[in-house]
């Protein structure tokens, strides 16, 4: 089959699963054809597409997560309606979309909750099956336990993610743990998209804690805990845009600019991870055995979805910020393995994948 695919660009997350999503198409023979990456205005192509990715990609302007200067937190409104205002630009896309649909024929499109494969598909009502892939499929699961609280933020992730899947012929719900399909919604558990480079890793122990941010306003906090504990060793990765490739603010503490080789590599040596909840590295832990301590990104409702099914699965213990480090600590010897449950999980991936484009392409 060709299939080409449509990734959101911000962030690790969705960039892994494309290109693990590629191994997979690749060793069973299929072709990819092109891929649409959805950037923020006046970025190109995010350097870890470029380096593992090997098709012709495409970046257009797309809908961003704005964070607050003051609070570190996700400023809810500020996305809303900074995205609200490029409505007419993100729409007008939708016709250089088409013309590149068109250019490279896929029989398939694979979409990892890039927006404008909504709004593409929405104007133009493309013959195309759709597959949507992403963990926030799962909130619309009739089965998933969803917090109570921060119900505002839930209806504009929901928002987020029902535009996302505009049209979609099924959803993808990516899960820790297996769930049975929620057909009457048209969405199909499958277990985490992991990179080859993942499931060849040995892991060890090495003593230093490693620690991951999604954004990199939160390294402050970091930063004043490794201070105040000299004794214990943090190995951190950001994505900050003036990055040096390492920096060594403290005798214990270094940080790294992203780099996905070194971060599985430190992934696989490390004590255990503490990171906001991005679902991609929870999942590498996971199969690698690695303990994790999870705090979502202020008002980030996703990342909180992520956190607490993370602790259902026994992957860690919850969090509110890299201030309480401490009792991440006093946990790891406690900490029961899941990797075997998980990795039986896991490894059922390619047949489900295959499974599901018989299904869309008759």
């Amino acid at each position: 089959m060709r299939i080409l695919f449509f990734i959101q660009g911000e962030g690790r997350g969705h960039q892994t699963q494309a290109i693990a999503m590629a191994e997979i198409l690749q060793k069973a023979g299929h072709e990819l054809v092109g891929a649409i990456v959805g950037t923020t205005q006046g970025r190109g192509i995010p350097v870890l597409l470029e380096k593992h990715l090997s098709v012709e990609m495409r970046a257009f302007p797309s809908p961003a997560l704005l964070y607050s200067e003051k609070s570190k937190s996700l400023a809810v409104w500020k996305t809303f309606w900074e995205n609200l205002k490029q409505g007419s630009v993100y729409m007008q896309q939708a016709g250089k979309v088409e013309a590149y649909i068109q250019e490279k024929r896929p029989d398939v499109i694979i979409n990892f909750y890039e927006m404008l494969c909504g709004l593409w598909r929405f104007r133009y009502k493309s013959s195309i099956p759709v597959l949507s892939i992403a963990h926030q499929y799962l909130l619309q699961h009739s089965q998933f336990r969803l917090p109570t609280s921060s119900f505002l933020h839930h209806r504009i992730v929901n928002t987020v993610t029902r535009l996302s899947a505009l049209g979609t012929t099924r959803k993808l719900a990516l899960s820790f743990y297996e769930m049975p399909d929620d057909t009457k919604q048209d969405i199909y558990v499958i277990p985490p998209l992991l990179r080859a480079e993942v499931k060849d890793l040995v892991p060890q122990k090495e003593d230093f804690i490693l620690a991951y941010m999604t954004h990199y306003k939160l390294e402050d906090d970091l930063r004043d805990w490794c201070r105040r504990h000299p004794e214990t060793t943090v190995v951190a990765f950001w994505a900050h845009p003036q990055a040096q490739k390492i920096e060594t603010p403290l005798p214990n503490y270094s940080l790294h600019r992203v780099d996905a080789h070194l971060f599985l590599d430190a992934m696989r040596r490390c004590r255990g991870l503490v990171s906001t909840s991005g679902f991609e590295a929870i999942c590498e832990a996971m199969y690698l055995g690695k303990p994790v301590m999870l705090f979502p990104t202020p008002q980030h409702f996703e990342q909180a979805v992520n956190a607490i099914d993370a602790a259902r699965a026994g992957a860690g213990i919850q969090a509110t910020s890299f201030l309480e480090m401490d009792r991440f600590l006093d946990y790891l010897p406690t900490h029961q393995p899941i990797e075997d449950t998980f990795r039986l999980w896991q490894h059922q991936l390619e047949e489900k994948i295959r499974q599901q484009l018989v299904a869309v392409t008759g």
